[in-house]
Formats: structure tokens, sequence, C-alpha cells
């Protein structure tokens, strides 16, 4: 087995695995028995279940700041929105099972601490793109303009992910565009 494949296949699993049960009632035996490689290869990757857990935040971060730094374009404002809003929304569809094991770690305290550090340098890069988009167009206070902003994209995501079943994901593309569309030049 090709090892990028080998640890890609645990990953998967552990992330099924940590969304269904739970990362503290999922056992690295299982995790292996579920991709179907042996446990000490899990092992020979990653050493601990919290080293696998730091592999799916960064797997998923990787795919975020490859779809923020587009906010840095020369596209112009607003179309470089529209396609960073587009391929978010997208990113959430098809991210789901992660996002939702993400948020769920950050209500649980012994697992918020283990991640807070990961989390907290992936939003501050997330911030300084967003906030460059901002500079760049020339909008008021573009260091408040990418706070709110990123807000809004996060409480999208907590209703879409944990409140609601039907939530109009679509239509607040429509709207998150259309709310900051003029901000910029």
């Amino acid at each position: 087995m090709r090892p990028q494949l080998g640890k890609d296949k645990i990953i998967n699993a552990a992330l099924t695995l940590f969304a269904e049960h739970g990362f503290h009632k999922t056992s690295i035996s299982q995790i292996a028995k579920e991709a179907g490689v042996s446990k000490g290869l899990t092992y020979n990757y990653y050493k601990s279940k919290d080293e696998l857990l730091f592999a799916i935040i960064d797997h998923a971060s990787e795919g975020m700041i490859e779809i923020a730094e587009k906010l840095v374009s020369d596209a112009g404002y607003q179309t470089t929105l529209l396609n960073f809003l587009d391929d978010y929304f997208h990113f959430l569809l098809s991210n789901k099972k992660f996002l939702s094991l993400q948020l769920g770690l950050l209500f649980q305290p012994d697992l918020r601490k283990l991640v807070r550090p990961k989390l907290q340098a992936r939003s501050l890069r997330l911030f300084k793109v967003t906030k460059t988009m901002f500079q760049r167009s020339r909008v008021f206070n573009p260091d408040q303009s990418a706070k709110r902003f990123m807000s809004e994209l996060d409480g999208i995501a907590l209703h879409y992910l944990f409140v609601f079943d039907d939530y109009p994901l679509e239509e607040m593309v429509k709207q998150l565009f259309n709310n900051y569309k003029n901000l910029g030049k």
C-alpha cells in the first residue's frame, strides 16, 4: 500500500468514527479496522489518537486555506468575493462530517484545550487573507470588516451544521454577497 493511501484511509476512518461515536469512545483498534489496515500501521503513521486528530484538522485546514487564498485575487472585488463564497459553501456541503466534528470538539472542554492552538492558528491565517482582500479593495476599516465577515460565515456554518435541517445555504450565498458587494472597489 502506498504510504499516502494508507494515511488517507486512516484519516477518513478516524473522521467517520470520531463523528459517529466521539473522540473518547473511539479506539485506535476501531480506526484500524475501519480503515482496513493493521493497528501497527496506524501507529506507524500516528503515534497517538491526539496526533491523528491533529492530522484530520490539518488536512481540512489545508482545504480551507486554499479556498481563502482565492480572496487575494486580481479578478476584482465583486468577482473575488462571489468566487470565494461559492467555494466556501461548496466546502461546507462536501465537508459536513468534518465540520460537525470540529464544532463538536469545541464544546468539549478537554478537547477544546487540545485543538484550540491549531484552530486559532488556522483562524489567524484565514483572518489575514480576508483582511488583505478588504484592504486591497480599500474598504473602510478592513480589520473590522474581516472580523464581521468571518463571524457571519461561522454563524451560517453553525446553523447549517447543527441548528436547521433544511438550511437555505444557496440563499445565504446570495444574501452575504449582497451584504458585502458594495463595500469594496
